[in-house]
């Protein structure tokens, strides 16, 4: 947890989660995207889990480049450090999108879709809740965790799952995404290209914090991507060297008119 930013207190939908409750119960959707991190291209990174829990309590994931398999695996090895998982479940199309969404075209500039293909795995969606173990001090961070992970393309999924909704994340993270051969067919980082867009253009809102980063010389990230954030909160670590920059813009209302947080 970053004392720079304020901690999130546990809201009663996460402390009272059961293995059974997670299963079966129908899938808490507003409560996961209110107050999120939404990390597009994310692979299996966890460092803005190891850095932000505690500000954040709700992650969201996607990567269209992992399969199912691969998302299995990389909970138990190597998973959260201090942290069991309680239980993951599917969570289906309809979940996720219960009024269906109509995803706004990529122009030209933007990229083409279609190009990386190849490296598309089979979609799917898994929801996983984690708690702190027992033999690990309150120090360490929050009692409980969220993380929701999509294999989904990154623009189409943010459309899907906040404008969609009428909901904005609290945060975005931008941290080596690549494009070209990197594997996108869009470029993440560029203000003018659709990611950006969609996610500055969000009628319901915009994220307060951004995450740009990655490994690499730290100078490549001494400056945000996105113009709409200025004010530097604080520099990180990246695991396998490089930094994270943390960014916001200028404080916003709690809510705004049709908006959910």
């Amino acid at each position: 947890m970053l004392h720079e930013l304020p901690e999130m207190l546990i809201p009663d939908w996460l402390t009272n989660l059961s293995p059974t409750s997670i299963v079966n119960e129908p899938f808490p959707l507003h409560e996961l995207l209110r107050d999120s991190l939404y990390y597009p291209s994310s692979g299996f990174d966890g460092d803005p889990v190891r850095h932000l829990v505690g500000n954040i309590l709700s992650f969201v994931y996607v990567d269209y480049s992992h399969s199912h398999d691969q998302f299995m695996s990389a909970l138990q090895t190597p998973g959260f450090r201090g942290y069991d998982l309680i239980a993951t479940r599917s969570v289906s199309e309809r979940e996720l999108t219960p009024n269906g969404w109509h995803p706004a075209p990529p122009t030209r500039s933007d990229g083409d879709p279609s190009k990386y293909r190849h490296w598309i795995k089979e979609p799917f969606c898994s929801w996983s809740v984690f708690q702190r173990r027992d033999d690990v001090p309150i120090s360490h961070g929050p009692s409980r965790f969220s993380l929701l992970y999509l294999c989904a393309d990154g623009v189409a999924a943010f459309q899907a799952l906040y404008v969609a909704n009428s909901v904005y994340p609290k945060a975005v993270a931008v941290i080596q995404p690549g494009h070209g051969f990197g594997g996108n067919w869009t470029n993440y980082e560029s203000p003018e290209q659709i990611f950006a867009k969609s996610v500055l253009g969000n009628p319901s809102g915009q994220p307060e914090i951004l995450l740009y980063g990655g490994i690499g010389k730290h100078d490549f990230y001494r400056q945000p991507c996105w113009h709409d954030y200025q004010t530097q909160t604080c520099f990180v670590d990246k695991s396998g060297g490089g930094i994270i920059g943390i960014w916001s813009k200028c404080a916003q209302p709690d809510s705004q008119p049709g908006a959910t947080r």
